[in-house]
């Protein structure tokens, strides 16, 4: 027992590094910390975003390359997985669908040699020089260093104007969306999940309005930006924080529009679309495919004390070039690192930087 054991008392372990959220950045994280042989606690549910809240026709937007969990010797490639499946390879460009990504997820869960413990967690405060970490079951976990590696389920994006609906349905809400049928729907949006939300209740004989006020962006990739540039920004994410705030906001005014895949600009042709708000008591169900907003009041497990102790740029928690706050021993890492390390954090592609970075810097 350590002498930061014996602090805790009998039948207490200090956990080195606690992985907050099992999605592509916690398990890239985790599968990088395994192969340096360092120890560490991952909590959450696995891939939860991919496996409930995806619509099941659909196909990944990014490329099957960008869409894999990390791991130092690329173990994890789907490539990988298709060869061990039987299946053909495929190129690293290809698309994959969605029911072939939950068979490569489930995949990657089985082969992975550390466990997940998967619960979410309800509060994280400080204690002296540690954390304590309250789950959901009531378990309390102490470490050393957290990453907070959550992803978008706390930052649910619905506009007050829809307050006045029947019924509003996050689009994250995907498994409420399919089970709709012979409904009147207003689906809201002028990205790829509004896209898929129309097409999957068309499918199912609702009948179907859109509301965007401009005109979507029919492009391949999922940001209006030349792929080239877009892989400049990922290997360039460190440099990415250095920019001046102003600079950083007009870039993201220019380059983070989110798009719609060209074949969606058929497909919804004939959908009656709006540009101003219609009258929404004449819809059953507004499906609200409005994205996220990313704020450190969003993360309610985090105890009251730390969070008003963090320092803050815009609505999130100041993080430096190693990806920790102001608190010492506290990461942020994923979607929520945006405004610091640039578009590519709120796509899987984000992990690939991310995890091979932060992992030498926890094992010290």
């Amino acid at each position: 027992m350590g002498p930061m054991d014996e602090k805790l008392g009998v039948g207490k372990h200090m956990i080195p590094v606690l992985i907050v959220g099992a999605g592509p950045y916690g398990l890239s994280l985790a599968n990088y910390m395994s192969a340096m042989g360092q120890e560490f606690k991952i909590i959450g549910k696995p891939m939860e975003l991919w496996k409930e809240h995806t619509f099941s026709d659909a196909s990944l937007r990014s490329e099957m390359a960008t869409s894999e969990i990390a791991h130092p010797q690329n173990a994890y490639s789907i490539q990988n997985f298709r060869s061990q499946n039987g299946l053909d390879r495929g190129k690293p460009s290809d698309r994959i669908n969605v029911r072939e990504y939950r068979q490569y997820v489930d995949w990657v869960l089985g082969a992975i040699p550390y466990e997940i413990q998967p619960e979410y967690l309800a509060n994280l405060s400080q204690l002296d020089d540690y954390f304590e970490a309250k789950m959901e079951s009531g378990e309390t976990l102490q470490a050393k260093q957290v990453v907070i590696a959550t992803g978008v389920a706390h930052h649910l994006k619905v506009p007050a104007e829809f307050s006045s609906a029947k019924d509003v349905i996050h689009s994250y809400y995907t498994q409420e969306i399919e089970a709709l049928q012979g409904k009147k729907v207003l689906v809201v949006g002028a990205g790829q999940s509004a896209a898929e939300a129309m097409e999957i209740c068309r499918k199912n004989e609702n009948q179907v309005h859109w509301y965007a006020r401009k005109e979507p962006r029919f492009y391949s990739e999922p940001l209006d930006l030349p792929k080239w540039i877009f892989n400049l920004v990922v290997k360039s994410a460190g440099l990415f924080r250095r920019l001046p705030h102003r600079l950083i906001q007009y870039l993201f005014s220019i380059f983070s529009a989110t798009t719609m895949t060209p074949d969606h600009k058929i497909k919804l042709a004939d959908v009656n679309r709006f540009s101003s708000l219609p009258d929404l008591s004449a819809y059953d169900h507004v499906i609200s495919a409005t994205g996220y907003n990313y704020t450190l009041n969003h993360m309610n497990f985090l105890a009251d004390e730390l969070r008003d102790s963090l320092e803050m740029k815009a609505a999130m928690p100041r993080i430096d070039k190693n990806f920790m706050s102001s608190m010492r021993d506290l990461y942020f890492i994923g979607p929520s690192t945006e405004m610091f390390f640039g578009p590519p954090m709120k796509f899987m592609i984000g992990s690939q930087y991310v995890a091979p970075r932060l992992s030498k810097l926890l094992a010290r």
